[in-house]
């Protein structure tokens, strides 16, 4: 017996549909972990994602409103005010998805006057994520610098990336 091709099609779709589907229940909701740097220092993390599959940017404006926002797409921009004053920018730069994999790129910069003075810090970090048969791998690599003053006075900074990773498992 011979399937036409049309059912053929259709079947395809709807297994891409169903995995499409299952990759995003898989990739959601909160993971814990330890994350763990060359230099042998720990972090403990949690993740959130969307029940789409895509990570939630958590933060807390000057008011003490916590908000968390959907990273989904690249030039997406959080600005916001810190408690302590400032401006705190997060932007994300890159995205790519695919089954059971996401990697987030961001740009992070935070700006304070005080006293005459300009306080910058921008950081840049890339968050890779897979899923793997014992959990969520993830892996931050991060780059930071500082500007204190004006724009000519580095204060501080890594050139250097920092890379911390470890693995995650599913909150119930």
């Amino acid at each position: 017996m011979r399937i036409p091709h049309r059912v053929i099609i259709a079947l395809v779709a709807a297994v891409l549909a169903v995995s499409g589907t299952l990759e995003a229940a898989e990739l959601s909701g909160a993971w814990k972990g330890l994350l763990t740097s060359a230099d042998g220092s720990r972090a403990e993390v949690q993740i959130d994602f969307s029940p789409q599959g895509f990570p939630l940017y958590s933060y807390t404006n000057n008011q003490g409103l916590s908000r968390q926002i959907e990273l989904s797409h690249v030039g997406q921009t959080v600005e916001y005010v810190p408690p302590g004053g400032g401006v705190q920018r997060m932007v994300v730069k890159s995205f790519e998805k695919a089954p059971g994999r996401l990697s987030v790129s961001i740009v992070g910069s935070f700006e304070r006057a005080s006293q005459g003075y300009l306080d910058q810090q921008q950081e840049a970090a890339l968050f890779e994520y897979s899923l793997e048969p014992g959990g969520l791998k993830m892996r931050v690599t991060t780059r930071s610098r500082s500007h204190f003053g004006d724009k000519d006075l580095i204060v501080g900074g890594d050139p250097n990336a920092t890379v911390a990773e470890g693995l995650l498992q599913k909150l119930h």
